[in-house]
């Protein structure tokens, strides 16, 4: 028989008769009661057995406030005895962290430690306060319930405040929904508090922290104030730039004569001493949003090059470094390239000897005209009247 020859389909009449054998079939099966040996589940075989779920807690605040440290403690305390009374229940561990955001987990080194404790199997269920305590990045936070659920056995998520359980089936939506609301919080309280700073900016109040400052302290009334002694140290560094030092071997000098930095090192470090002579605040100048933080879920802080308003005060505080030799510095800061590592690769030059560019030179394209200045001074030099050598040489 040829293919064109084989039915495609049934017909219809043969179809029916199937459709009535198998309802058929159905009645037959709950009519005769055939008996089927029913194998229970382990998790059915084991429902009436009492068990002991391994219960922990995890709680933090976001600042090292009075108040906030009263609230910490309370929630220790509080899942503490919370767990002991329950009489299934198995205390494993209180979890916290103190003063860290909830944005990320990075620096959040007890929800790490919880999470490790999660994945080596010692905890099923997860005590919190909220969502929000938990985590404030959405994609963060259900990222890590839904990585709890998926461990054997899974491990439940409870939020207190919000009547959530992350094993309830129908928690899903409720959970991502709650998730999404934290994080708005997080980006609204960011957005007041960068607003409130651009204002302060905008009407001449920086914020100049001086814990991190060598030369200055701050009196009661919050103003700028020298400090005599560190003042000493700035100036020393200035006037050894100004000599003919590089940043590095000025790091060296302080470094062996034993001076302390102002975070209490006695390795100094080329880059401190390039900041110091970079901060325009030793000329009694301020210029306010230097960096900026694009993200206030990563709370990574990056240079202001252009991207965001910079405000700046001329003559804001006593000055320890006279503002004609400040600007000298800045003028040797960008002529004097290799004071910028110690270490620059010596500048060199190709000499074409054949083909289209043969008796040219090559020169770097990534060299400015001060590299290139560098480089041909000398062959200048021997080429020029002693009357014009000066104007090679400035």
């Amino acid at each position: 028989m040829e293919s064109k020859d084989i039915p495609t389909s049934l017909p219809t009449s043969d179809k029916e008769e199937r459709r009535k054998a198998e309802k058929e079939k159905i009645r037959k099966a709950y009519t005769n009661n055939q008996m089927v040996e029913i194998i229970p589940a382990k998790r059915e075989s084991t429902a009436d057995e009492p068990k002991l779920l391994r219960v922990a807690a995890y709680c933090r605040v976001s600042t090292d406030s009075d108040s906030q440290s009263s609230s910490y403690e309370l929630q220790i305390q509080h899942y503490t005895n919370y767990i002991n009374k329950h009489p299934s229940w198995v205390f494993v561990d209180i979890y916290a962290d103190e003063g860290l955001s909830a944005t990320t987990v990075e620096n959040r080194p007890e929800f790490l430690r919880m999470i490790r404790d999660c994945e080596a199997g010692k905890i099923d269920i997860i005590l919190t306060k909220s969502v929000s305590r938990f985590m404030r990045n959405a994609r963060h936070c259900l990222s890590y319930v839904y990585m709890l659920q998926s461990l054997n056995p899974p491990v439940e998520v409870r939020f207190e405040s919000n009547s959530l359980h992350t094993l309830d089936k129908h928690a899903g939506l409720m959970l991502a929904l709650l998730a999404s609301v934290a994080q708005s919080e997080s980006e609204a309280k960011s957005e007041a508090i960068t607003w409130a700073i651009r204002n302060r900016f905008k009407n001449g109040l920086p914020l100049i922290p001086t814990w991190a400052f060598l030369g200055y302290d701050k009196d009661s009334g919050g103003n700028l104030i020298i400090n005599k002694e560190q003042a000493r140290i700035v100036r020393l560094i200035y006037r050894r730039f100004l000599a003919g030092k590089s940043v590095r071997q000025i790091a060296a000098g302080l470094t062996d004569t034993g001076i302390v930095t102002i975070q209490g090192s006695v390795e100094w470090s080329a880059g401190s001493v390039r900041n110091i002579l970079r901060n325009e605040k030793y000329c009694g100048d301020v210029l306010m949003q230097k960096t900026f933080t694009p993200d206030c879920l990563t709370h990574k802080s990056i240079r202001n090059t252009g991207q965001e308003r910079q405000y700046y005060i001329r003559d804001h505080h006593p000055a320890i470094i006279p503002r004609e030799k400040w600007n000298e510095v800045q003028e040797q800061l960008k002529f004097r390239r290799f004071a910028r590592d110690g270490n620059r690769k010596p500048l060199r030059i190709r000499y074409a000897k054949a083909g289209i560019l043969a008796g040219f030179f090559v020169l770097n394209p990534a060299w400015d005209a001060y590299d290139a200045a560098r480089v041909f001074a000398p062959f200048l030099l021997k080429e020029t009247p002693e009357s014009n050598k000066n104007e090679i040489l400035k």
